[in-house]
């Protein structure tokens, strides 16, 4: 007669911490929660206010210049719209990189075809400078259509690039790591704290359709947050 008792996976170790920390998550909470607003609006706050935090730290750690202006307009929507397509990973990572290159470029050709003008004196406003802002902007827009990878606030990245205030290779350094920081802790806050399909790096449209105001689609009379719970739980049923 065997005596062993049969151990389900419901009953290890592991199962139950999954189980514990998955009903902490944002999506299980609104679902047994009757202030879905409420949990929306503290999690915006948290994961921005943490997100900035933790770059900002690091930058007086390390004595880095990780801190930009297009960074707090980046979070916004990387925790309000998580799941809409400018949120994705890849179009937040190539914006800013195609923008600072093109601001970067538009300042250096300027430069060459003016040489006696101080471009790189972002403090100097000229008709120079007019035309490199100009372009740069036109251009930063133009591309981030034509490659699929909008991102508003990229736009500032051009911007600031174009204006001199990128005046050495630590700070296009600097701003790379810092969207790669950002979007790291979009992956963790999202993903894990959310509870939400937040992509690894391409936007999916197919899953951001069911995901309403998160996806920056307008909400209706019923939330998208108590839509995305009620969603995530029955495909996690079936």
């Amino acid at each position: 007669m065997n005596n062993h008792r049969v151990r389900y996976p419901q009953q290890s170790f592991l199962y139950r911490l999954v189980a514990f920390f998955s009903r902490l998550q944002l999506s299980y909470l609104l679902r047994n929660s009757r202030h879905q607003r409420l949990l929306q609006l503290l999690f915006i706050f948290v994961a921005g206010a943490t997100a900035l935090g933790i770059i900002s730290i690091l930058a007086f750690m390390t004595n880095l210049p990780l801190l930009f202006p297009q960074l707090g307009p980046s979070a916004f929507i990387l925790f309000y719209t998580p799941m809409s397509e400018q949120a994705s990973p890849r179009n937040v990572l190539l914006s800013h990189l195609l923008a600072v290159g093109i601001g970067l470029l538009s300042l250096w050709l300027c430069a060459q075809l003016f040489p006696d003008v101080h471009l790189t004196d972002s403090p100097v406003l000229n008709w120079q400078r007019e035309v490199v802002v100009a372009s740069s902007m036109g251009l930063a827009c133009l591309l981030m259509v034509v490659f699929r990878c909008v991102h508003p606030p990229a736009a500032a990245s051009a911007l600031i690039a174009a204006l001199g205030y990128l005046e050495s290779p630590a700070h296009v350094l600097g701003i790379a790591a810092a969207v790669v920081l950002l979007l790291l802790e979009a992956l963790f806050f999202n993903r894990l704290v959310g509870g939400l399909p937040y992509p690894t790096w391409r936007f999916d449209p197919k899953v951001a359709r069911n995901f309403g105001e998160l996806a920056g689609i307008p909400a209706n009379e019923i939330t998208f947050w108590r839509q995305a719970a009620m969603k995530t739980f029955a495909s996690r049923g079936s």
